[in-house]
């Protein structure tokens, strides 16, 4: 269940990135592309990628908590 958890956390970092500070999506992706393809797709609709990480880490999260 910790897993779930640390997911959690890291999810919810991600979405918040998403909605607040896309710039940094953006470098963290061109330096990704470095080691693997990634798709730039997920920025240009950052609202709805951002949405959805915000929910599986709610959902990863809430599932850590239950298991305590």
């Amino acid at each position: 269940m910790i897993a779930f958890l640390i997911l959690g956390i890291v999810f919810l970092g991600f979405s918040l990135l998403f909605f607040f500070a896309p710039r940094v999506i953006v470098k963290v992706s061109e330096m990704g592309n470095k080691l693997l393809f990634t798709d730039h797709g997920t920025v240009a609709h950052r609202h709805w990628s951002g949405l959805v990480l915000l929910i599986v880490s709610a959902m990863m999260m809430y599932l850590g908590l239950k298991g305590w």
